[in-house]
């Protein structure tokens, strides 16, 4: 099973705690996100504390999740990001994620997960329910809600369906992925159409 990242909203900062440098708020919620699609928060499979990162990258641990806990309004958690005392990359790296959160600077989380695709429900109107997942890490990141996401997931969904002999939906009207669809314009006159390059 592939790992994916899904990426919720706007961080909702509940209280900060300065001295112990600790963030409690809500990481997801019950909700369609932008992308069309659902984390059931109850399906959600965890242990804490988990490695919280800096825009998912595996070698920048910023601190910790310290607890977790799934209410009817998504999961509660409350973070701890350290304050490192020797000088060096680390405490530069830690140093610029918490001040990133205190600032607003940085308001999204992300989470890591593994989905349980024979669990997962695709949504009419677009957009796939996930849930059961296995989540394995906490990521701060600058833009919530990734909107190519969707296409990843529908495309990941869509190739176990098709693994377990059941027959694929189109994932666009001619066929092909829209991951797959671009536009390629090319420059014959570079004068034309006003613009000198």
């Amino acid at each position: 099973m592939s790992a994916l990242h899904k990426t919720f909203g706007s961080v909702q900062i509940k209280s900060l705690d300065e001295e112990k440098r600790t963030f409690t708020g809500i990481a997801s919620t019950p909700n369609q996100d932008r992308a069309k699609d659902v984390m059931v928060p109850k399906g959600a499979n965890f242990e804490v504390p988990m490695p919280l990162l800096f825009h998912h990258d595996p070698t920048k641990a910023i601190g910790q999740v310290t607890s977790a806990k799934v209410t009817a309004n998504g999961i509660e958690v409350e973070i701890h990001i350290p304050e490192i005392e020797e000088p060096g990359v680390l405490k530069d790296r830690v140093d610029e994620a918490y001040q990133s959160l205190k600032y607003d600077l940085v308001k999204g989380l992300s989470v890591g997960f593994i989905p349980n695709w024979d669990e997962a429900e695709m949504i009419k109107g677009g957009g796939i329910q996930f849930n059961q997942w296995e989540w394995y890490e906490l990521s701060l990141v600058t833009i919530p809600c990734n909107r190519e996401s969707s296409t990843e997931f529908s495309k990941a969904f869509e190739e176990h369906k098709a693994a377990l002999g059941e027959k694929p939906q189109k994932t666009a009207t001619d066929g092909d992925s829209s991951e797959q669809k671009h536009v390629v314009v090319k420059l014959n006159g570079p004068t034309k159409g006003g613009v000198k390059l």
